[in-house]
């Protein structure tokens, strides 16, 4: 056998193989750079954590990210935010309370960040910048559970 006939012998039969060990090296990427990994926090990078909320705070922007809040968050998150929404209970992890200290401790640009990239359950928001920034605004507003 000619070394030609073995060389592509050798070459086809790991191809298989190598096909196999990229589509899994990339189908993991997405899991890892979400943050997935078990009792992983969740902690926005410095950089997207100092952007500023360009969208001030006024009464039609904290309405307007109420109703985007309850179109887009409310079955998770729900209705005042306290992560029991109607599809609260099957997801795992269960949504956050968004009312308490450690979520309004976070800056506008960590949420910002995080309602941008999503992870896990939580998709990335399909809203534009302005929009997300009156959610965050909206989220400003939510009184600290009793």
């Amino acid at each position: 056998m000619s070394i030609i006939r073995m060389t592509v012998g050798i070459v086809v039969r790991a191809l298989p193989l190598t096909l196999a060990m990229t589509v899994t090296a990339f189908a993991t990427v997405p899991a890892r750079a979400q943050g997935l990994a078990v009792n992983a926090s969740w902690i926005a990078p410095d950089r997207a954590a100092h952007r500023a909320n360009v969208l001030p705070a006024t009464t039609d922007a904290v309405k307007r990210g109420q109703q985007l809040f309850l179109r887009e968050c409310e079955q998770c998150h729900g209705k005042a935010g306290h992560g029991d929404g109607p599809q609260a209970s099957s997801l795992q992890p269960r949504p956050a309370d968004l009312a308490l200290e450690r979520v309004q401790s976070q800056s506008d640009g960590a949420l910002f960040w995080k309602i941008t990239e999503g992870r896990g359950m939580m998709p990335r928001a399909a809203l534009s910048e302005s929009e997300k920034w009156a959610v965050i605004d909206y989220l400003r507003t939510l009184p600290a559970p009793r």
